[in-house]
Order: C-alpha cells, then structure tokens, then sequence
C-alpha cells in the first residue's frame, strides 16, 4: 500500500482532553461544520447524526448522509462540510455529529499490543484508509455512542471497550481511502482549504483550474501538480467525483427526474451526465434508482 505524506497539507489540530477522561465522547452542533481540512493524533469514530453534506477522509471525496459512522486512523487528514441547504437561520434542529476520540495509548502504551487487542489493532491499522461501519454493526454502536453521552466514566470506558469488541467480530467494514495518507504539519493548511472551500461553493455551477489555481497564487500547471500531491486525483476529476456523489444522493432522496439531477449536480448535459455515471457505477442513474429502491445490494 502506497503512503502518501501530505506535505504541509493539512490544518494540525490539537484535542483536549476534557479534565478527568483518557479519551473525548462528545456531541457537536454547528450550522455548517467550520472545522477545515485538518489531522489529529486521535482516532476518532465519528457517527453522523442529523444532516447532509460532503464527506473528505484521506484521498476519498463523497457526499455523507445523517446515519453513517466512520473510524478514521491517527493523523489522516479528514472534512466533513454540511449542506447549506439543511440549516436555515433560527432553525432548532442543526448539522450534528457524535464523536468519539482516543490515542493509541489512552490506556497504557500497551493496551493494544495485548493478545485480546490483536484484532482491534489490525482494524487500527485499517482505519489509516478510513473505514465506513455498515451494518448490524453501525447500529449496535451508534446506540452505544448515543448511551455513552450522557453516562459515567466508568461506563463510558466499558462503552469504548465493547465498540472495540464489536469492531473485532465485524464484516461490516468498508475502507473509504484507496492510499493511506497522513497529514505532516500545518504550514501550508490555509492554501488546501482555500481550494476545498472554492471547490465546496462553486461545484454545482462554473468551476476552472485556473480560478482555483490564482486563489493560492499559483499556475495552472504548478496548482495541478499541487492538487494532485496531496489528494492523488487531478482537481476536474475531484469535482467530477463531488458532482456524480450530489447525483447519488438526489436520486436516492429525492423524486426529481434524472434530467432535473444532471443540471442540480453540476454537469451540462445529460449525455455527460450519463456517460460518466455508468463509467463510475456500471449503470445508469435510472438503473442506480431503481435498484436502490428495490433494496438490492449495489
């Protein structure tokens, strides 16, 4: 497996642990999720509670739904950008997540080199890629990321311990990453964000290597070097990607024709639209509803 250093890519964030905890259990609330692009030492599960938006953990960009559950490795570069479109101004109801964040040596620079722990150390060593958690599993731990907010130490540490069980004994794990990635340091954080944000606007409408490659005052040629380093993706098959992940999701939640999701995703003409949809999913956007709908394995 390949690694690839982002260097200088990614925003370094520091967690504090909360006083009297060897480990962060906590629930967010933000209109829009601000954090930008960043890495932490921690691993962290998160599990996606209320709204939509786009999902960017290591090298893979792709739209999120409220319901999924994550495990991202130490020191992987991740995003997640909520829709604008969930959160209107005075709304109660905002963009939440339920996250779970631990070091490889919360409980002693042993634990996970313990013979129990020898599986849970492999699915570690998974989640440098990412991990989606599908499944019987996703729902058993969510419930218990849910019981652990409003719990003690002793039973959230007992929580913890039994996510790790159910993470060992699981099938239901997908990687989300193809190369692992890790971030470096965080000299050059505001440049990558700078182009995630224009990205993140202006997808579904006009959208050009050279505007993004003037916001970090670079050329076109050096910005697609650049982009390219960091993500192992030119930037138009990025936003390709991110607009094909905005079909996904319409065709999925909404009752709008696959001519009306062409145009709302991005793309300016349904043959396009069509073509590179069957070239990602080996199917037609039709085809892709129809069996979603039916409850067929995609």
């Amino acid at each position: 497996m390949t690694k690839i250093d982002l260097n200088k890519a990614a925003l370094f964030q520091k967690l504090p642990n909360s006083e009297g905890n060897s480990f962060i259990v906590n629930r967010y609330q933000s209109p829009y999720f601000e954090t930008p692009w960043h890495f932490h030492q921690e691993y962290e599960l998160v599990y996606c509670e209320t709204g939509f938006g786009m999902r960017f953990i290591g090298n893979n960009f792709s739209s999120y739904t409220a319901g999924e559950l994550a495990l991202i490795g130490k020191n992987v570069p991740h995003l997640f950008k909520a829709d604008d479109s969930f959160y209107k101004p005075g709304a109660t109801i905002k963009p939440s997540s339920v996250v779970i964040q631990f070091v490889d040596d919360f409980l002693g620079k042993d634990f996970f080199n313990s013979p129990e722990m020898a599986e849970m150390k492999r699915i570690l060593s998974l989640s440098m890629n990412g991990l989606m958690i599908l499944g019987d599993t996703r729902h058993k731990i969510r419930q218990i990321m849910l019981d652990m907010l409003c719990c003690g130490n002793v039973a959230k540490l007992a929580g913890l311990v039994r996510i790790f069980e159910l993470l060992s004994e699981s099938t239901d794990l997908q990687p989300v990453s193809v190369d692992e990635i890790s971030g470096v340091n965080a000299l050059d954080s505001a440049k990558m964000n700078r182009v995630l944000e224009y990205a993140l606007t202006n997808y579904k409408g006009n959208i050009s290597t050279g505007d993004a490659a003037r916001l970090v005052n670079l050329s076109e040629s050096a910005f697609c070097r650049y982009f390219k380093s960091r993500t192992q993706k030119p930037f138009l098959n990025f936003v390709i990607e991110m607009r094909l992940n905005e079909g996904c999701r319409l065709l999925n939640e909404t009752e709008l024709s696959v001519l009306e999701i062409c145009y709302e995703s991005g793309f300016k003409n349904l043959s396009n639209f069509n073509r590179l949809f069957r070239k990602r999913f080996n199917q037609n956007p039709a085809a892709y509803r129809n069996r979603r709908k039916s409850c067929e394995p995609f």
